[in-house]
């Protein structure tokens, strides 16, 4: 039985605009996976359009096309690296802090690098550091809000400094990362 072409949706061929717009979506996580990889390995100042560029075998003027300088590249790797995730549900207060906890280690490991991370607290690059600070900022927004869900349903001390609390956390992985020790299973419920 022969389908009628108007009812099949459109054919992916080199000439179809939906091709074009998935073409286009593929080059765009490929330009974004490889700024993200050279940030997690070689650190945001070896982001560069010429640095993905070679790494990644896309043109320069492809990657022009998308972004207008190193700047807007960066930003939209930080951006896409610091997008807020949703925190499980179904786990209590502890569990919850242990998700976070490992979730931290997990992002500045295998996501930033500790190349960024030294572009954070180095005194390098201002307006690079500005940037990594406010996604890191963003990305934290979810678990300040666990951590005020957790004081409002008296799971956590009332008293609770809510700032204090995400420093001291957050801080624990950095450092112990900065000192090379390991940050496993067994770290994160000690440190809870």
């Amino acid at each position: 039985m022969r389908r009628d072409v108007k009812d099949a949706g459109p054919i992916p061929s080199p000439g179809n605009r939906y091709h074009g717009a998935m073409a286009r979506a593929g080059v765009d996580d490929r330009i974004l996976d490889t700024a993200l990889d050279i940030l997690r390995t070689r650190g945001p100042a070896s982001v560069s359009i010429e640095s993905v560029s070679a790494a990644s075998g896309i043109a320069k003027t492809t990657i022009y096309r998308r972004f207008d300088n190193r700047e807007s590249l960066l930003a939209a790797t930080l951006t896409v690296a610091g997008r807020p995730v949703e925190i499980p549900d179904g786990l209590d207060m502890r569990e919850t802090l242990g998700w976070v906890l490992g979730h931290a280690r997990d992002t500045i490991e295998h996501v930033i690098g500790r190349g960024a991370l030294a572009a954070v607290v180095g005194d390098g690059d201002t307006s690079t550091r500005a940037l990594l600070l406010s996604v890191i900022r963003e990305a934290i927004g979810p678990f300040r809000d666990l951590v005020r869900r957790g004081v409002a349903s008296g799971d956590l001390r009332a008293d609770l400094d809510i700032e204090l609390v995400i420093s001291v956390l957050t801080g624990a992985v950095v450092a112990e990362i900065i000192r090379g020790r390991p940050t496993d299973q067994r770290w994160v419920e000690s440190l809870l």
